[in-house]
């Protein structure tokens, strides 16, 4: 086992990065991007994310299809 990091597999690793509503993840990037590089690339992944549909519960119960 190396004694210190090493990069992950094929130049790559996992970053936090704030999108655009604010919230946190982990995204997949290029190993020593900036982080305001790690950030814009969470915004497009943002943008491009489909909408949620609605979250409203489904009914449950007999009457439910």
């Amino acid at each position: 086992m190396a004694d210190e990091p090493v990069p992950g597999r094929l130049g790559v690793e996992m970053r936090e990065a704030v999108f655009p509503d604010g919230t946190k993840g982990v995204i997949t990037v290029r190993a020593g991007l900036p982080q305001a590089e790690v950030d814009a690339l969470a915004a497009e992944v943002w943008t491009a994310t489909p909408t949620k549909p609605d979250d409203t519960p489904a009914p449950r119960g007999p009457s439910a299809p």
